[in-house]
């Protein structure tokens, strides 16, 4: 098939799968857009919860804020949590003119005006996979790049996160948009500002991006370019701009300079713990914790305190962003859970080391393929408690393995063309979000690594084809 022909294949095969994922967004919005009431009483959406809703709060906030004249760069308090998406969200109900509540006095939420949000989401994914397309058609051969585009169209983990309020898909935007410069491998200093600034998208979208500087200047050092001083300087440019302004803005507010968003530090102490310590010990930590808010002379209110698990103070804490001088004293709560965690873990390593196996182990096996906490559920706890969630374990495992194979295949087909660079770059990518995410075992945290893996895909389907079929399938 002659290389015109491949374009518009390519492009119909985006565009159908846009058509896909508008579908399943518009499915959700229509059956999933409404309040109820959960087991307490309280009203629910069952799209914006848990996470999902101190995105929406926290945009509806600097939207309000944005409406009083406020620099775009001074909202939202602290960077308590992820920068950019409740920006974004901020700047679409500036935009469209929305408001989050009906009442907000009950967090019942707007319905109706989250539609447009959704296919905005979905537009922008689907136009990073065509840049990729476009970024890697003279550098993959076409019968491995389509397959590689059609497991970034369909995978169902990835398709389902595009029909719903997560972070996920602009994440996996930008994943597509640094791929697609990095395996071109033009590096003229204009891209390099580019990349690096994505590179800045990425870290201020989801905290686990920010440390992905690391593996890149990684992968331009060891594919032994002559030009790596030039790259690095370049890129770090381009990375800093919007890095640099952020945490100005976080120092203007708390006296302090930081980048990585406030909850990051309390993450071990969420997650680990719990994990590791028994029922008695954590109260004991309970009651310490309450001897240092006295002590340090902390607001806090004891009685939401006193209701919640001592695993939940942090986002307690998070939840409460904007009130005036407690930009400060969430300050002192997050380094006071930053280091009780390494005490913990330190004092338990046994404990620790089993935890992480543990979670690891799930990370691979259940996670390639899951069904996000669905919607139907009025929390992800429910989801996996559910009968459902139980049935479909066999079938995540199974999927895991095939694709794990295809990919295996793929690895070795790229070895045999000689591909180190590409094969360097896949790595290094898949193991760095391995390594800063396998111990949390969290469902969507896998969900990155799905964007390397698609090129392994790619070049696996077509090793396998050849195996078993003992032909090549041949687009030119």
């Amino acid at each position: 098939m002659k290389s015109k022909n491949i374009i518009n294949f390519c492009s119909v095969l985006v565009f159908l799968s846009l058509i896909i994922s508008l579908i399943y967004a518009n499915y959700n919005i229509k059956n999933f857009d409404k309040n109820v009431k959960n087991d307490n009483d309280q009203s629910i959406h069952l799209m914006i919860k848990n996470d999902t809703f101190r995105y929406f709060s926290h945009g509806y906030v600097i939207k309000e804020q944005l409406k009083q004249k406020k620099d775009y760069f001074q909202t939202g308090g602290n960077n308590f949590t992820k920068y950019l998406y409740p920006r974004i969200i901020a700047l679409y109900y500036l935009i469209f003119n929305y408001d989050l509540y009906e009442n907000s006095e009950k967090n019942i939420i707007k319905t109706g005006i989250h539609k447009n949000f959704l296919f905005i989401q979905v537009l922008f994914y689907y136009l990073s996979v065509f840049f990729l397309y476009l970024q890697l058609r003279k550098t993959i051969e076409y019968k491995f790049l389509f397959f590689s585009l059609l497991f970034l169209c369909i995978e169902p983990t990835i398709l389902q996160y595009h029909g719903s309020f997560w972070s996920e898909s602009i994440f996996f935007s930008f994943q597509i948009l640094i791929m697609s410069l990095i395996i071109n491998n033009n590096f003229s200093n204009y891209r390099l500002l580019i990349l690096g600034i994505i590179l800045s998208l990425l870290a201020l979208q989801r905290t686990n991006g920010f440390y992905y500087l690391i593996p890149v200047i990684l992968y331009f050092y060891f594919s032994k370019d002559f030009s790596f001083i030039k790259k690095i300087f370049f890129l770090l440019i381009g990375f800093s701009l919007l890095i640099t302004t952020v945490s100005y803005h976080n120092y203007k507010i708390s006296g302090k300079f930081f980048i990585v968003p406030l909850e990051t530090k309390s993450v071990l102490h969420a997650y680990v713990v719990p994990n590791i310590l028994s029922k008695k010990d954590l109260d004991l930590e309970k009651k310490n914790f309450f001897k240092m808010i006295e002590r340090e002379q902390v607001f806090v209110n004891y009685n939401e305190l006193e209701s919640s698990h001592y695993a939940r103070y942090s986002f307690i804490f998070c939840e409460n962003f904007d009130e005036g001088n407690r930009n400060l004293e969430y300050l002192k709560i997050c380094k006071y859970f930053h280091e009780r965690s390494k005490e913990i873990i330190l004092s338990n390593p046994i404990k620790f080391i089993k935890f992480v196996a543990k979670k690891s182990l799930s990370f691979v096996l259940l996670n390639p393929f899951h069904i996000y906490s669905d919607h139907k559920f009025l929390s992800s706890e429910s989801y996996y408690n559910s009968d459902l969630h139980q049935k479909l374990i066999p079938y995540r495992i199974i999927y895991s393995l095939l694709i794990y194979l295809i990919c295996f295949i793929g690895l070795i087909e790229l070895y045999k063309k000689k591909e180190n660079k590409l094969i360097l770059y896949i790595l290094i990518s898949s193991i760095y979000f391995f390594c800063i995410l396998s111990w949390h075992g969290n469902n969507r945290y896998f969900t990155p690594i799905l964007i390397y893996i698609s090129i392994l895909f790619g070049y696996g389907i077509n090793g396998f084809l050849d195996f078993f079929m003992k032909k090549n399938i041949n687009f030119k």
